[in-house]
């Protein structure tokens, strides 16, 4: 008796997966810039009134630390939503599963202790791909936060 992970896969299904895939990477990468542009920018807009009530001192150091938490927090949402993918589609047994193996690929850890089967393992690769793009980004972002501060405070 085989099991659904064992089933040979439909040339339809494989496609579906693989494009809605796709469309999962657009939208997190729409994500990422909101958080980076809006929410985060958003903190920025405040750095009258903590200057104002909290002094040169500790509002750079505060804007540091909501910029780093806000984009693990980020980072963390990218991965558990590529786990919830993952699962749905039934390519791994659990959510916890998906997001560990999501997190070791978006980071480009890649323990290999989990891995796709075929045709799913190209996944994999497209998840590393846009964790690796979005952490560039990430990293750009907080150059220039980490500039801005060290400038003006």
């Amino acid at each position: 008796m085989t099991t659904e992970a064992e089933k040979p896969s439909s040339r339809a299904r494989i496609l579906g997966v693989y494009g809605f895939a796709l469309l999962l990477t657009i939208g997190l990468f729409y994500f990422h810039v909101v958080v980076i542009f809006d929410v985060i920018g958003g903190l920025l807009r405040f750095k009258a009134w903590l200057l104002e009530n909290l002094g040169a001192n500790h509002t750079g150091k505060i804007i540091l630390v909501v910029t780093f938490f806000t984009l693990m927090l980020a980072h963390f949402a990218e991965a558990a939503a590529w786990g919830l993918f993952l699962r749905a589609n039934r390519l791994l047994p659990t959510v916890s599963e998906g997001i560990y193996f999501c997190a070791a690929s978006i980071t480009t850890l890649g323990y290999g202790d989990i891995l796709l089967k075929y045709p799913w393992r190209h996944l994999g690769t497209m998840i590393a791909i846009t964790g690796v793009l979005m952490f560039g980004c990430s990293t750009a972002f907080l150059f220039v936060i980490l500039q801005e501060v060290y400038h003006h405070f």
